[in-house]
């Protein structure tokens, strides 16, 4: 259920998970896009993601600023569950859909255990395919 910040200054939406006597306890979708960007890296088989590229993971590695959500959507269904899609590039010579399939079980996952809201669907993109010794403008797109 997406619902206006309550809290005054922060822009974006966030997904209000509980209420308490204590108060709200609110998950920003951007956090979402985050803990999905880094469940499908570590995939085997996974390059990147689709509007991320190599060159923006390496300056994220070393304090450069890096869109955790880039090639990520986060939308909600009717009973407020997740609708995840994420573009991937994947490695040159993997089954894509194993690997893609791999990208669907750990985004799930990773999503439910860390966020404790239930995953609907997650859409994979095949983006691309690369080489592992290629460099990033080798990039194999239909």
């Amino acid at each position: 259920m997406q619902n206006d910040d309550p809290i005054e200054g922060h822009d974006s939406p966030v997904d209000i998970q509980e209420a308490s006597d204590l108060g709200a306890i609110q998950i920003n979708n951007e956090v979402v896009a985050t803990i999905v960007s880094i469940a499908a890296r570590e995939v085997a088989g996974v390059v990147c993601l689709a509007g991320g590229g190599f060159r923006k993971d390496i300056a994220g590695l070393f304090g450069g600023k890096r869109d955790g959500g880039a090639g990520v959507s986060i939308t909600e269904d009717e009973d407020s569950r997740y609708v995840i899609g994420v573009k991937v590039i994947l490695q040159f010579g993997t089954q894509l859909a194993k690997v893609a399939q791999d990208v669907q079980i750990a985004v799930r996952d990773q999503v439910e255990n860390m966020t404790n809201k239930e995953v609907s669907r997650v859409d994979v993109i095949v983006d691309g395919v690369r080489h592992p010794e290629s460099e990033e403008d080798d990039l194999i797109t239909e």
